[in-house]
């Protein structure tokens, strides 16, 4: 009983801000689009590092669902700090989870969250231009042809509710459910003295480090279990800031991809940067405001009519429950083209994973009718004259695998 009780404590918590932070998500996909970041990366010059970090701030993206956004600006011409710089930034924030930062955690973190983001963007970004300096820029050969890159085929508000309430809650809702879960068990069985030893202090920034690092967890999955942590098993601010950065800013898939993508030296930069930031970040937190505690500030808090609380709860679990509909009780299957070939893609794990793909084969000349299941990994095309090679490697440099071909 008393683990439903933290799980609805946290829900109706969180709900009204995620549920702000999914339609402006929204809002934001329509405004900012990939492209548009695109135009402004391919210059060696610090400002396209800054412009990297900051446009990454907003945007919604996972560890994971960055990987394909990456690799795509990396092909279309950005360089390998402001790649990088985006690499780090994004997945640490993005309007949802600031949005449920602030209700949860508070305004001043709210602030400090980004603003974090933004540095260490700026910083690895920064680092990689300097000691991983790249002879050439790659050309932005391949162009959309027919506005492929825009889908214009319904209408603005349409694709903002379809991208923040159906495409992003598909890709965060199972890893929010998860986090969700996660918190409520710490809050209700973890006390401070199980981490008395490593819950402040360089040694708890080491341990988020080590937690955070190799795990996936989004942006905003993250911020129950930091609340959990600092309540219940008593870690400090500063070390929730490590926690905060390193667990949405790196698991071990989008490390391997930079390693792929970037190269030994700038992945050590990229690892070394939010690691370094973090700790810097935490340490001066713990240093400025040493007595903070969060019990003491939620009291001051505004607060939200419980009515709307648990209306938000509600719609955001009917949102959840849709995602579920979607995977499991909706016919996805790929409509069957007689003329049509097949490839069979690992490593799509997200909408925008599908986005990236359908992008990158829209600017092949003689591709048409490109359609994609993310379930099964199935891209299918028809085909009037390009290299199935060529085809294959284009997938591939996004980060992503070919498992088989019909």
């Amino acid at each position: 009983m008393i683990l439903l009780e933290k799980f609805l404590f946290l829900l109706l918590e969180m709900a009204p801000f995620l549920l702000f932070g999914f339609l402006f998500s929204g809002i934001l996909s329509v405004m900012l689009t990939v492209e548009t970041v695109a135009k402004y990366l391919g210059s060696n010059r610090p400002f396209s590092v800054f412009l990297a970090s900051l446009f990454g701030i907003p945007l919604p993206l996972c560890s994971c669902g960055v990987i394909p956004v990456f690799s795509y600006l990396k092909k279309h011409g950005a360089t390998k700090g402001a790649a990088t710089s985006f690499l780090i930034s994004t997945p640490q924030t993005g309007v949802d989870s600031i949005a449920v930062t602030y209700r949860m955690l508070g305004p001043i973190f709210a602030i400090i969250r980004p603003l974090v983001a933004l540095v260490s963007g700026i910083v690895g970004g920064l680092l990689v231009n300097y000691f991983d300096k790249e002879e050439t820029l790659k050309e932005q050969e391949d162009h959309c042809h027919d506005d492929c890159c825009d889908d214009k085929s319904h209408g603005v508000i349409y694709r903002i509710f379809n991208y923040g309430f159906v495409k992003l809650a598909e890709d965060i809702g199972p890893t929010l459910l998860v986090g969700l879960g996660l918190a409520s068990i710490i809050s209700a069985f973890i006390t401070p003295d199980h981490f008395y030893l490593v819950n402040t202090g360089i040694v708890g920034m080491l341990t988020m480090l080590l937690l955070g690092i190799p795990l996936y967890v989004c942006a905003t999955a993250s911020v129950p279990l930091a609340l959990s942590l600092h309540l219940s098993g008593g870690f400090s601010m500063g070390t929730l800031i490590v926690f905060l950065m390193a667990g949405p800013a790196t698991n071990m898939a989008t490390i391997s991809v930079a390693y792929k993508q970037l190269g030994k030296k700038s992945t050590f930069i990229y690892i070394g940067s939010i690691v370094i930031c973090s700790i810097v970040a935490g340490l001066f937190f713990d240093q400025i405001f040493p007595d903070f505690s969060l019990s003491e500030q939620m009291g001051g808090m505004f607060m939200i009519p419980l009515w709307l609380q648990e209306l938000s709860a509600i719609l955001l679990i009917l949102i959840l429950l849709n995602v579920y509909r979607l995977k499991y009780f909706t016919n996805n299957k790929i409509k069957e083209v007689a003329s049509a070939q097949s490839l069979y893609v690992s490593g799509m794990t997200c909408n925008h994973c599908v986005d990236s793909i359908k992008k990158t084969l829209q600017k092949i000349k003689g591709l048409s009718d490109i359609t994609i299941d993310l379930s099964s990994g199935r891209v299918q095309f028809v085909n009037n004259g390009a290299d199935l090679s060529f085809i294959k490697q284009e997938i591939i440099e996004l980060g992503f695998e070919i498992k088989k071909d019909d």
